[in-house]
């Protein structure tokens, strides 16, 4: 497919995300068989949101009168690599899931920015039905990784408790 046009580069980067889902679910089912606890039970959850918020970005594609490319996202298989590299070093499990925690936060706030992007240009592209669908994603998202970041700093704080020198 050539790219010649701004809506080419949209269908082109909505490819794009639609694949940052596709292999989010893979780094979350890899995360979910080294985490414990509260914590898979997130993992599975926020697996099972990436089929929806995936189903959204296709529906998007739709109301532009296409399907997605298929187009590999490096940067969520780096993530799936780091996070990969670092199980290897045979951590603790409360370092797992801690580790975990932050990778879940980066995955998030990387779709997160490139649903801003391409929500942005749906609306400046008049595709109500799009926008409405990257929206919804990115209201998701938002709360999605909030929810997160809750759970990491208590985890955190749990983990960091046995340590703390009094004040």
């Amino acid at each position: 497919m050539a790219i010649n046009t701004t809506r080419d580069l949209f269908i082109y980067e909505l490819g794009i995300l639609g694949e940052m889902e596709i292999s989010g679910r893979r780094i979350l089912d890899f995360l979910a068989h080294r985490v414990s606890g509260d914590l898979r039970q997130i993992v599975r959850r926020k697996q099972q949101e990436c089929v929806q918020w995936n189903h959204n970005i296709n529906s998007c594609a739709k109301a532009f009168g296409t399907s997605l490319l298929s187009t590999r996202s490096d940067t969520v298989e780096g993530m799936y690599g780091r996070f990969e590299t670092f199980v290897r070093t045979n951590p603790s499990a409360d370092m797992a899931d801690q580790f975990a925690v932050d990778t879940l936060i980066r995955f998030l706030y990387l779709t997160i920015a490139a649903h801003k992007t391409l929500f942005d240009w749906a609306v400046l592209m008049s595709e109500g039905q799009c926008v409405q669908h990257l929206h919804t994603n990115l209201v998701q998202k938002q709360e999605s990784v909030a929810e997160i970041e809750r759970y990491g700093h208590e985890l955190g704080v749990r983990l960091l408790a046995p340590v703390a020198r009094p004040a």
